[in-house]
């Protein structure tokens, strides 16, 4: 599991393991659930869910604070966007089809042909706005 915090509520979570649809929102919960106390949250969080085959990519965003003073509760939203691979060196990513330069950093699309990279996911970071 991988976690980036974007400012002083708000979280990014790439884990590691694919899920299977029907038992997401569970999974989703127990994981968010599993790192509330180390990354102290309480209050009202959007969950924005994407589930690849690769992994979950989970965006919290803290919505309200003052009615949920040690609680948490979510709010999980499962959606279908890109995910993006961004590196430095094209040989991480050489071989695949989707690959974009731009301001010195390579890009490829997360998809199906992603898996055979995936032992160098340490060589860059995963890009998903949403």
């Amino acid at each position: 599991m991988k976690i980036e915090r974007l400012n002083e509520s708000d979280y990014k979570i790439y884990y590691y393991k694919s899920i299977d649809n029907k038992v997401l929102y569970d999974e989703v919960k127990d994981l968010i659930k599993s790192v509330q106390k180390r990354l102290k949250l309480k209050g009202f969080y959007k969950a924005i869910v994407i589930n690849k085959n690769i992994g979950l990519f989970i965006q919290l965003k803290k919505i309200e604070e003052t009615f949920y003073k040690n609680t948490l509760d979510l709010k999980i939203e499962i959606k279908d966007l890109d995910v993006y691979y961004k590196t430095e060196d094209y040989f991480v990513i050489k071989g695949l089809s989707n690959i974009k330069y731009k301001d010195g950093m390579f890009y490829c699309v997360v998809d199906e042909s992603f898996d055979k990279i995936l032992e160098k996911v340490e060589f860059g970071d995963f890009i998903f706005e949403i």
